[in-house]
């Protein structure tokens, strides 16, 4: 058996295997398209709210008046998460700089002299 044989058949092999591996992450991925879809509202939504701080604030203000009580009861649970989600963030914050591409992070610090 010549090399360029043996080459092209393992070739065959691994482009076979590839495939059966994208079919089993599609697979797997779309079990979990529901979650992805719901959790891609949500940040649309938020960054749509985030542009416009105003429309957050009359909210909050009219249900403050017309439902003081109901508001003082959301109020520390909106407080509590909040505070855990701010907490949630500055854990996961440095771990997405250790994600950065290699290529940029070493391009930005200088190379040692000797």
């Amino acid at each position: 058996m010549s090399a360029v044989t043996h080459i092209l058949e393992r070739r065959a092999r691994l482009v076979a295997e590839a495939e059966a591996q994208r079919r089993s992450l599609t697979q797997g991925l779309a079990v979990c398209r529901s979650v992805f879809v719901v959790a891609d509202r949500g940040i649309a939504w938020a960054a749509w709210l985030r542009a416009r701080p105003y429309l957050v604030v009359a909210f909050v203000t009219a249900i403050a008046v017309l439902r003081p009580r109901f508001a003082l009861e959301w109020s520390a649970r909106l407080l509590t998460l909040w505070r855990v989600g701010r907490l949630v963030y500055d854990a996961i914050k440095p771990l997405a700089g250790e994600r950065a591409p290699r290529g940029k992070k070493e391009q930005a610090e200088p190379t040692p002299r000797a």
